[in-house]
């Protein structure tokens, strides 16, 4: 195992959908496949979490975040989005309804706590008390 990606091959526009398996590095993650969605990633157990290099927010800036996730456990499971590390400047936190199965899905958006902008390596980081199987998590953008 290395240490993941280093450089990276170009900017990542987060103002697009961007799948949730768009990782240059990650720890304690796996992807799955479903019929209802496709390919989506589960967190394992708590403080599990996925890094996208190379986001660019520009000079304008996001003002809100969405994700598609899901999850089968009941109350306080969370993802948190971060910038520059896994214990990095907190951007915005989700709160991840029980949906029932990876084949049950929501979509939630949420203010960031401040406007960002510039370039930025996220970290989503995932959160909760479950034993295993935390969250799944589809896809993900922001918003002006």
């Amino acid at each position: 195992m290395t240490s993941g990606i280093t450089q990276a091959t170009g900017k990542v526009n987060p103002y697009e959908l961007h799948q949730a398996e768009t990782i240059a590095w990650s720890e304690h993650v796996k992807s799955y496949q479903n019929k209802k969605v496709g390919v989506f990633i589960k967190a394992k157990k708590d403080g599990a979490f996925t890094c996208v290099k190379n986001v660019d927010f520009g000079a304008k800036g996001a003002r809100n975040f969405l994700a598609r996730v899901g999850t089968t456990h009941n109350g306080g499971i969370r993802m948190e989005v971060r910038s520059g590390a896994v214990d990095g400047a907190l951007l915005a936190t989700i709160q991840v309804p029980m949906t029932g199965g990876d084949d049950r899905w929501t979509t939630v958006e949420t203010a960031l706590s401040d406007k960002v902008s510039g370039l930025h390596d996220l970290y989503f980081v995932f959160k909760g008390k479950a034993p295993s199987n935390i969250l799944f998590f589809d896809c993900w953008k922001f918003g002006r």
